[in-house]
């Protein structure tokens, strides 16, 4: 199972590298938008509320 695991990481390795960097990119531009123009949907998303907001 183990071995299984380790080799379908090593097959797919830039694969997934590839996906975790657009969804990183995708993040980070939505956040910028949210920033730079108030969107308060996006600035209440649970990843870029800062910490202790609505608890």
């Amino acid at each position: 199972m183990v071995q299984r695991l380790k080799e379908f990481f090593h097959i797919h390795k830039a694969e997934i590298g590839l996906a975790i960097l657009i969804l990183y990119v995708f993040l980070l531009g939505l956040g910028t938008l949210g920033e730079l123009f108030n969107i308060e949907w996006i600035l209440d998303l649970p990843i870029f509320r800062p910490m202790g907001k609505y608890q």
